[in-house]
């Protein structure tokens, strides 16, 4: 019995013994951590730059270099961290542990290092060693940039930013000089011209152990995989070379959200071009999208129909392209639109109202809308549409001054087509449809469609060579000459034959034989030109003259007789 009792006394006496020990040990750590930590912030070295990224580090992707801070946690009783910066040499140095290399290894190889180490002094609790700021270093870009040169970086930033960079200057404008027409491909600091344009598809990287990599930024901004726009290491050289579209280029039309003409990299696939371009628009036919391939003398080779549908849903493999290959997204046949008409002026409810395509009539429309309030005026209604073309006024004026003739004619067709561009009348008898019930009248609306019914003036407008000008009340089944004579009747430079009346629906110019005189009309009375002296002396001349010639002619014909 008094054996075991020593044996369990020996036992509590050695546990004892350790934890004083670990105690102790720890209290040694701390003590030189804080003296770590006094000496690397009297140093400068805790103003750490927050780090600009677009997502976390990957552990397997991010390589560890002088620089780094890194942070070492060790959850014992108490628990305590510190941080440790990357040394010139590679190294981080543990106090208490040790030294331990670590530059030039994947983050993910270097945590197991570490932990590893550590372990070996601190055998209980769990132990973390995390990235705390990523260094900053040089990497030289050349080829196609602004500037080229150094650039200075952090350890998460990519070949994007370091390019992005390059694109930036700094220098004045009155320093900046032109560029030489053979640069140093090392040396040659310069000012790109503004017609140059560098490749975002072929950019070369070259590390300082001999190794190469690549970057192909246009297909990163669409897909995202990091492997397409990969992170910098310390001392890498960029190059940006030309961009040649002239031979090496896909083109990209049709129902894509960004047409146009695009590098081509061996090994791009249909998919991929489409992706670069953006993406296809909701109306695109992804069923039937049409890859055309020519030989190098632009002679067609193949016209391929590809379900790119069934490319996305991976019932299919994506269609390898070639240099110089054109794509063609067609639309599909698609019908339904937003299809309305806008009514304004004298209905119950004005305001755009939806129409079934080539089904909804004007009657309908204004029945939708409430019908006709009593102060609208039905002659004066009108239907304008709006005259659709993807070629624009311009090209329209030029294309119908091919047909032209005469000077006269000229002039009003121009004025025509210009009011025609910003609206077509539509022949729309309001009177014979609503006050007549005349239904062979109807009309069917279009898209764009916009329906004026302007109030009832109640008057007639008399102006011109009047004594009165002015508004003078409308009288059903008057005629002209009441009108002009409630207005005091014609002035002695009237051409009383002249007289035209301007219909107030569509503004043409009738003579009072052709057209009735209708609410909100006007009446227009011309005036006798001013003649000069001169002006009468010439036409009499020229009449006196034909007439000598005529009495020649009958002269010589009667004397040729006898």
């Amino acid at each position: 019995m008094k054996s075991r009792w020593s044996i369990a006394l020996a036992v509590m006496v050695l546990v004892a013994v350790a934890d004083l020990r670990a105690q102790q040990t720890a209290g040694d750590i701390f003590k030189q951590l804080d003296q770590s930590q006094t000496q690397y912030q009297q140093q400068g070295l805790q103003n750490v730059k927050i780090a600009v990224m677009d997502g976390v580090v990957d552990p397997k992707e991010y390589i560890v270099g002088p620089g780094d801070i890194y942070n070492v946690s060790v959850w014992t009783t108490p628990p305590f961290s510190f941080q440790l910066p990357v040394t010139p040499e590679g190294t981080i140095i543990i106090p208490t542990v040790g030294e331990v290399s670590i530059a030039g290894t994947k983050l993910d190889e270097a945590k197991k290092k570490v932990v590893s180490v550590l372990r070996r002094k601190f055998i209980s609790g769990d132990i973390s060693f995390t990235l705390y700021a990523p260094r900053t270093f040089a990497v030289t870009v050349q080829g196609v940039v602004k500037k080229e040169g150094t650039v200075y970086i952090q350890a998460t930033e990519r070949v994007d930013e370091a390019i992005a960079q390059a694109n930036l200057l700094e220098t004045r404008p009155t320093e900046i000089k032109p560029a030489p027409e053979k640069p140093s491909p090392v040396h040659g600091t310069y000012i790109v011209q503004p017609d140059t344009v560098g490749s975002m598809r072929k950019i070369i990287i070259r590390h300082k152990d001999g190794t190469r990599g690549s970057a192909d930024l246009e297909k990163y901004f669409v897909r995202k995989d990091p492997r397409l726009n990969p992170l910098l290491q310390d001392g890498d050289v960029i190059i940006v070379p030309k961009q040649d579209l002239a031979e090496d280029f896909v083109g990209v039309f049709g129902a894509v959200n960004e047409e146009g003409v695009y590098e081509y990299v061996p090994g791009d696939s249909l998919y991929s071009m489409l992706m670069i371009a953006r993406g296809m628009t909701a109306l695109a036919d992804s069923d039937s999208v049409e890859v055309i391939r020519s030989d190098e003398y632009g002679r067609l080779v193949s016209e391929t129909n590809v379900n790119v549908r069934a490319i996305i849903s991976g019932e299919l493999p994506d269609f390898p392209l070639r240099r110089g290959d054109r794509i063609l997204v067609k639309e599909k046949v698609e019908l339904q639109r937003d299809y309305r008409v806008y009514i304004e002026g004298d209905v119950l409810h004005p305001g755009y109202y939806p129409i079934s395509k080539d089904s909804t009539t004007l009657s309908a429309i204004i029945e939708e809308a409430g019908g006709f309030k009593k102060t609208a005026s039905l002659s004066g209604a009108q239907l304008f549409r709006m005259a659709k073309s993807t070629r624009g006024a311009d090209w329209i004026r030029l294309e119908n001054a091919r047909g032209e003739s005469m000077q006269e004619d000229s002039v009003n067709f121009k004025v025509e087509n210009s009011i025609r561009m910003q609206g077509e009348l539509v022949v729309a008898d309001f009177v014979s449809l609503f006050a007549n019930n005349d239904k062979s009248k109807d009309v069917y609306l279009r898209d764009g469609d916009r329906i004026i019914i302007p109030s009832q003036k109640k008057t007639v407008y008399v102006f011109g060579q009047v004594i009165e000008p002015g508004h003078v009340l409308y009288l059903q089944n008057r005629n002209y000459k009441y009108y002009i004579a409630m207005a005091g009747g014609f002035t002695d430079d009237a051409v009383k034959g002249d007289v035209k009346i301007i219909k107030a629906g569509s503004r043409q110019w009738l003579s009072p034989d052709e057209t009735t005189i209708e609410d909100g009309d006007y009446i227009w009375v011309p005036k006798e030109p001013y003649r000069p002296f001169g002006y009468y002396l010439q036409i009499y001349s020229q009449l006196f003259g034909i007439i000598g010639t005529v009495a020649t002619l009958v002269v010589l014909v009667i004397q040729s007789r006898k």
